[in-house]
């Protein structure tokens, strides 16, 4: 091995060992500047734009190609820096879950990060360390690892030098030393790893995806194009029918098509995009892959993990009872339940061997004996049979007798009496019976239920018999302060929250309960079920389960599939390696960022530093109220844009000449429609309306926007359209052009504030958006450089009268016809 990998037992040199690193592809900087950039190229907006430089040159204004130039660099800049954050933000979570490793070079020990391991690095493993790289065991000494975060399994695997199988001679990156130490030869560090493989595999699968705004959006652009090279067509034919220069109509027609595009749309989705991830990340949720909080939005389901999601995911004792019908909370027994406890405690590792591999049950026990008072003693001991998941239970021989805990159904069948008001009673089967049943109804209350038991001194701890029930141990994993509340918040929100655990299906039950969960049969399903119903089957059931108890992670795929196929849109939380596929599989990925496996971070589109639901519950109110203001931001934008359209048509179609130039087009698409678009779009989401949020899913980009579209298109054009007519007649045509561009702005402004006053959000966002609006017309209008360059004159009070007068038109107009829940 050493001489295969060109290393020796004491380690690589140090010299040696850079070397190696510097020669890893990831040692290089990473570029992707120029790919990033390219990618915002392939856009239909970019294709219309060109089409409308090209037109630009063959008339001989540059200066308008110049500006659209600017755009087009302006939106590819925008697009690719928002990628480059998010890029940025995972590498970020990257660097602050790296691992040290303690590491042999030039024979003397050294510490490291992961990222610097080669192989032929010698590393030192030690009892709570976590592997930072595949590697070849070379110590003879047997010590355990727990892989469950690769296999799932469980129980600790042996590992040494001298192992017979091939898998107990390597541990792998990622997996846990639980006893023991080992030392062990690096032979695959990053992506060569086993995990390292996985992860970079469901890397690149994800990063595949489009985002959905970006799909709806290019569709409608794509749709949009015949009708945008229609109106070109038919403003440049009208005129040239009129006789008409062709160039002079050629340049018409490319403002009419360079009116229809929505330049500003990169900009305004983007910040929208950062506004929510931002207010995300202040509340403890780093967004990884930016699509995501788009489909946070369209969310209807989302399938969430019990245990430190729900639940805090620490183990207290809850309940102490007696074999009869007495319990009461640690703090508050009697004598004889005060016995159950300690006998409880006493049956648990010594409270000096607790350390952080201890269960979670040993330590939950002997805390709630040290609160009630009766640790003293616990560590005298002649004899202990630790607890083992074969055997279910542990036993210690301490003082005079044997004190034995564990599961009530294989305890029951050793035991032979039962203490009931201090006498022991012969236990029969009836009796057995009654003891399960009473087990029972405690673990209904949401708790994992021990059977506590005593035996003589004569007892074997390895195989106790004739033993004397004294009561139960109720165990709980408390729900997490604020969970109730963020289930019914999601809710509302019209998401329906599917509680997975891998507990008996009456704890699970409780706990659902306690979170606010529809309960009753048709909402309870098992892992069982789960793997063996049909689709169809399977389908159905999922419709209205709330609970999903004993399930593994492997059928939380066919959970997701099976949700996924019904049109469901997901959303589905993991930790492990093996939720990896869950997590990618899922419309959105939702890792732990506290106890999360490194694989499942960078799987997942969500990441919960804190690892709490209710900020879970905040990102997907947030993504409903990304959607729900998208809606309203859009269609202000492209209401703008289609007005703009339908000024220059009716004009050309009525023998007027062009209203606006291009530089006019793209000024009031890239100033004073973007400014109020954006300030509507980075709202924060209603809290005081998540009905109304519910209702706000993707879809609403569809039908309802298009009929938005249309309404503020006509709003926009028809009053413009009107006062330039007019003002046609009452002024110079040079005069007449600049009021069609003033109420081009007005109109849209109008409709803005018409539309924060209706839904009572009239923030300062808005009204300063506004502002800066009409500071930007008026600069337009007053700066001779600038008024000579778009061609506009100076206001003119008729001009100011006409342009506020088709503003109150347009807000008149866009009340009239009302679309979806009142636009």
């Amino acid at each position: 091995m050493f001489r295969r990998l060109d290393s020796f037992p004491d380690g690589l040199s140090d010299v040696e060992a850079r070397a190696r690193w510097r020669a890893r592809p990831e040692a290089a900087e990473g570029g992707g500047l120029g790919e990033l950039l390219a990618d915002q190229l392939t856009s239909p907006l970019v294709a219309v734009l060109g089409v409308g430089a090209a037109l630009s040159v063959a008339t001989g204004a540059l200066g308008d190609v110049l500006m659209i130039a600017s755009v087009v660099a302006a939106n590819t800049l925008v697009g690719a820096w928002q990628e480059s954050r998010a890029h940025t933000a995972t590498k970020a979570l990257h660097d602050l879950s790296a691992r040290a490793a303690p590491v042999l070079r030039d024979g003397r020990v050294q510490t490291v990060v992961q990222e610097e391991l080669v192989p032929g690095d010698v590393i030192l493993l030690a009892s709570g360390d976590r592997v930072a790289a595949d590697a070849r065991v070379i110590s003879k000494e047997p010590f355990e690892v727990d892989e469950a975060a690769l296999t799932g399994e469980s129980i600790p695997t042996l590992k040494s030098a001298q192992a017979p199988a091939e898998g107990g001679r390597v541990v792998l990156d990622g997996t846990d030393v639980v006893t023991g130490s080992a030392r062990a030869v690096v032979v695959a560090v990053g992506e060569d790893t086993r995990m390292g493989a996985i992860t970079a595999a469901l890397a690149e699968d994800s990063n595949g995806r489009q985002s959905p705004l970006d799909e709806r959006l290019g569709r409608m652009l794509v749709h949009g194009l015949p009708w945008i090279a229609a109106g070109g067509l038919m403003v440049t034919g009208a005129g040239i029918l009129r006789g008409r220069p062709a160039l002079t109509q050629l340049a018409l027609g490319a403002s009419v098509a360079i009116a229809a595009v929505p330049e500003g749309l990169p900009l305004l989705a983007g910040v929208a995009v950062a506004a929510v991830a931002q207010r995300l990340a202040s509340r403890n949720a780093l967004v990884t892959r930016l699509a995501s909080v788009e489909a946070l939005g369209r969310v209807d389901v989302a399938c969430v993990d019990k245990t430190g999601t729900l639940t805090t995911g620490t183990l207290e004792l809850t309940l102490v009872a007696d074999a009869q019908d007495a319990q009461a909370a640690p703090g508050e027994l009697t004598p004889a339940l005060e016995e159950v406890l300690r006998a409880a405690a006493v049956a648990s590792p010594s409270p000096d061997a607790l350390d952080a591999q201890s269960h979670p049950t040993d330590v939950a026990i002997l805390r709630g004996a040290r609160s009630a008072g009766l640790d003293r003693g616990l560590g005298e001991r002649q004899a202990e049979s630790p607890f083992d998941p074969a055997r279910s239970f542990h036993a210690t021989l301490a003082g005079d007798g044997v004190r034995v805990k564990g599961a009530v159904e294989v305890l029951g069948e050793r035991c032979t009496r039962s203490r009931r008001d201090g006498s022991e009673v012969p236990l029969d089967e009836a009796g057995r019976a009654a003891l399960l049943h009473r087990a029972a109804s405690l673990a209904s209350q949401g708790l994992r239920i021990l059977l506590v038991t005593e035996g003589a001194a004569e007892a074997s701890v390895e195989d106790p018999q004739d033993l004397t029930a004294l009561g139960f141990v109720g165990i709980s994993d408390p729900l997490r302060q604020g969970a109730a509340d963020a289930v019914r918040r999601c809710s509302e929100a019209g998401v329906r929250v599917v509680m997975l655990t891998g507990d008996h299906p009456a704890t699970a039950t409780a706990i659902a309960s306690q979170a606010g969960l529809p309960t009753g049969e048709d909402r309870l399903l098992t892992g069982e079920e789960v793997s063996g119903l049909d689709y169809e089957t399977l389908s159905g059931r999922l419709e209205r389960a709330t609970i999903i108890a004993r399930t593994t992670p492997l059928q939380k795929l066919r959970i997701v599939e099976a949700l996924r196929a019904a049109g469901h849109v997901v959303a589905m939380t993991g930790d492990g390696v093996n939720d990896a596929p869950a997590l990618r599989l899922a419309d959105v990925g939702v890792a732990m960022g506290r106890g999360g496996t490194e694989v499942a971070r960078q799987t997942a589109d969500l990441v919960l530093s804190d690892d709490e639901f209710a900020t879970l519950a905040e990102a997907l109110v947030e993504g409903r109220g990304f959607w729900h203001n998208m809606r309203r931001a859009l269609g202000l934008l492209l209401g703008g844009n289609a007005g703009e359209v339908g000024l220059m048509t009716a004009s050309a179609l009525a023998g007027r000449s062009g209203p606006l130039t291009t530089r006019q087009v793209l000024t009031v698409n890239l100033v004073t429609d973007v400014f109020p678009a954006v300030s509507v779009a980075i709202q924060p989401p209603e809290h005081r309306n998540l009905a109304r949020l519910s209702r706000e899913g993707g879809g609403a980009l569809d039908a309802r926007l298009r009929a938005d579209v249309i309404r503020r298109g006509i709003a926009t054009a028809a009053p413009s359209f009107g006062a330039y007519l007019l003002a046609s007649r009452l002024m110079a045509p040079a005069a007449a052009g600049t009021v069609a561009y003033t109420s081009i702005v007005t109109t849209q402004l109008a409709q803005m504030i018409d539309l924060g006053q209706a839904e009572g959000r009239l923030t300062p966002s808005v009204l300063g958006a506004a502002a800066g609006s009409l500071a930007t017309l008026g600069a337009t209008m007053v700066v001779p450089p600038v008024r000579t360059f778009l061609g506009v004159g100076p206001p003119s009070v008729v001009g100011l009268v006409l342009a506020a007068g088709a503003s109150g038109l347009a807000v008149v107009l866009g009340r009239v016809v009302p679309v979806g829940d009142g636009g």
